[in-house]
């Protein structure tokens, strides 16, 4: 009994000299401490702390990361003339801005009140606990929690360069520039941006910049005021399906001469799997991987596959690269483009008018060209320039596709002004240059190869892209790697985009002679806004059949392509087939190479049960789209079901390369098939 009393004590004692000799564990409420308000100061606004009402006044948050050095979300502090921060205890300190990245997002602010820097956490295991701390909607430091949903995400769309961590724990606006923590209290990564609801709050998807990112970027603002990143002279390209089929990996469209991919033996078809220790599935992949380097790496292992046989290459940064006149590698790291490419940004400005948010193109040095669905029947629209906004007016033309030009004063002078391309250049990848709604900034988007030119004899065919584009792009440029506009860029989804062409432009400016340019503009805006509207009234509507018919009839008038689509949804949805296969067709009569409004007129002859029809324009599509699953399931349904067998025959082998499991219940369709609806 004494014994055991005495080794007792003895091991209490132990536990006691163990305890003081190791560091005392944190906690996320310890991590307050390390954790500010940031209170800028933006033109025109009130200063959030100051009186303010909570979430009227641009506010953030803030981390100690390194001895009185913040890192915040640099849209916070980007346009403020002037920042201070918030301590947890309540003290408000002048800060001053040290340097920001765009590319990344993140700023460095310095203060002289002795803070003390958060400590990093290791790379956090998916479904681990974190909590977010901030300055939720201004109302100060706050915690909420969740876990940890994904790691390494590159393609949120938010920065150029990305590497997050992705949480549920609920994140709203106020709480940019702040912490991501662990159980522990230490640092995960630098909360930057959310997926939002309409009403701009937090839906559960979320997003930090990871510590690693982090860390290489405080490093090099701290010491240069500015972040090098490397670039291996490489241009890649997403996967096909075909190729998604044996792996994921991006392949190399363009290597430049004299850059580091071409002196390490990269060559084009190339696929990238590795750099470092870094997996690489896509482009943007590659991108991080490469950001994630310091500016003084030599070099890095790359892990290629070339013809099916993987290779090890060491990728060297230690040689000076060639110039190359013609054609530019990537220099800016907010745009890693072919530099003619970037330097048309310039060239495109946001604009508000019927369409809130979209994008005109600069032709000359009073005129910018945009589509007809921007402007409806508006005669003016806001041109948003570095100067402030400009009120531009309609030049009354009387083509009658999706252009209109505008004209307005005050245009930078020295702004790009792009070029025609009206010889039809050879290019291999075109870009779409447009607003970023998000982001409140032209850009390039991702580069896309071409799908299919405009059709013959279509005097209203487009051309259909890979580029992307998404809502705000409308009426921006698209252009070849030379930088020369190739077309106006109108929208698309699924990886197929489309723009109008620059011979739509030419006939735009011929037809301004036209006698009848004005009546003419004005009953297309008229009829657009009619169209519109019934789309409208009927999407609202309780009873929605009462409405079709207007529908049917406004936007028929209408001839807008985009328009002839959305009313045909709508109709069917309301199922009225016969009248969505109408305006489907006369889509598809318009823009025949278009592979969305095949697949509308497609899937409202289905609903009809038209199936004799659908032989046709399935045939069409599965030579368009032969690696389309979609495609071909009309194909197999339309010649089974429309008394064409070879048609069913050839879309089933096609389907058979382009996903083997969905050819198993294509099969048994073909050999034992339901009997055939009835037309409706």
């Amino acid at each position: 009994m004494h014994l055991i009393c005495r080794l007792s004590t003895i091991a209490g004692f132990l536990a006691v000299l163990l305890s003081s000799l190791l560091p005392a564990q944190a906690s996320p409420e310890g991590a307050f401490e390390h954790v500010v308000s940031v209170l800028p100061v933006w033109p025109g606004q009130q200063q959030g702390g100051a009186g303010a009402t909570p979430g009227t006044a641009p506010e953030g948050s803030g981390v100690v990361v390194r001895p009185d050095l913040i890192a915040t979300a640099y849209h916070v502090v980007e346009p403020a003339e002037r920042i201070e921060i918030r301590l947890s205890d309540g003290r408000i300190l002048p800060a001053r801005l040290i340097a920001g990245d765009t590319a990344s997002d993140i700023a460095l602010l310095g203060v002289d009140a002795g803070l003390t820097p958060i400590e990093f956490a290791p790379s956090p295991e998916l479904a681990q606990p974190a909590c977010a701390i901030g300055n939720t909607f201004g109302l100060g430091l706050s915690v909420t929690c969740g876990v940890v949903s994904a790691k390494g995400v590159t393609n949120a769309g938010f920065n150029p360069v990305e590497d997050f961590i992705q949480t549920d724990a609920a994140i709203n606006p106020g709480t940019s520039g702040g912490a991501l923590i662990d159980m522990d209290g230490r640092l995960i990564g630098l909360v930057s941006a959310i997926f939002a609801s309409d009403a701009d709050a937090n839906i559960g998807v979320n997003f930090a910049v990871s510590n690693a990112l982090l860390n290489r970027v405080v490093d090099a603002l701290a010491s240069k005021g500015e972040v090098e990143y490397l670039t291996a002279g490489w241009r890649l390209g997403f996967a096909d399906r075909a190729q998604l089929a044996e792996i994921a990996a991006p392949e190399v469209r363009f290597v430049q001469a004299g850059e580091p991919a071409e002196t390490s033996g990269i060559e084009v078809g190339d696929l990238i799997l590795q750099i470092g220790e870094r997996r690489i599935q896509t482009p943007r992949d590659a991108v991080t991987a490469l950001a994630l380097l310091p500016a003084e790496t030599e070099s890095v292992p790359v892990v290629a596959q070339r013809r099916g046989v993987r290779t090890p290459v060491s990728l060297s940064f230690g040689t000076e690269p060639k110039t190359d006149e013609t054609v530019s590698g990537p220099v800016d790291p907010e745009c890693p483009h072919p530099e003619a490419v970037c330097r048309q940004r310039q060239a495109v400005f946001p604009i508000s008018a019927y369409d809130p948010v979209a994008s005109a193109t600069r032709i000359s040095g009073d005129l910018l060209v945009t589509n007809r669905h921007v402007l409806g029947d508006r005669l003016e629209a806001m041109v948003h320039t570095p100067e402030g906004p400009k009120t531009a007016k309609i030049v009354p033309s009387a083509f009658e596709g999706d252009l209109v030009l505008l004209k307005v004063e005050g245009l930078p002078a020295d702004a790009a002004i792009l070029e025609l391309d009206t010889q039809g250049s050879a290019t291999d990848l075109f870009f779409a240059v447009g607003a970023d709604v998000a982001r409140r900034e032209i850009r390039v988007f991702e580069p896309g190869d071409l799908i299919m030119p405009p059709a013959e004899g279509a005097e209203l065919g487009r051309l259909h892209v890979r580029a992307h584009m998404q809502p705000g792009v409308s009426g921006g440029a698209l252009v070849g790697e030379d930088g020369r506009l190739t077309g106006i860029a109108v929208g698309g989804g699924d990886k197929r985009f489309e723009a109008i062409p620059v011979s739509a432009v030419e006939e735009l400016l011929r037809q301004r002679e036209d006698p009848e340019a004005d009546r003419i503009t004005r009953r297309l805006g008229k009829n657009f806004v009619a169209c519109a509207a019934a789309i409208e009234a009927a999407a609202n509507a309780q009873n929605r059949a009462e409405q079709t018919g207007q529908v049917a009839q406004a936007c028929a008038q209408s001839s807008n392509h985009g328009q002839l689509l959305e009313a045909g949804r709508v109709l069917a949805q309301s199922g009225e087939f016969d009248a969505a296969a109408d305006l489907h067709r006369q889509a598809v009569q318009q823009v025949p190479n278009s592979i969305n409004s095949r697949l509308s007129l497609l899937v409202s002859l289905q609903l009809g049960a038209r199936f004799e029809e659908m032989t046709e324009h399935a045939r069409w599509l599965m030579a368009a789209a032969p690696d389309d699953p979609q495609a071909l399931r009309f194909s197999i349904q339309s010649g089974v079901w429309g008394g064409d067998p070879a048609l069913a025959e050839e879309g089933y082998q096609a389907l058979l390369k382009a996903d083997p499991r969905q050819a198993q219940a294509a099969r048994r369709f073909i050999d034992a098939a339901p009997p055939r609806p009835a037309r409706r």
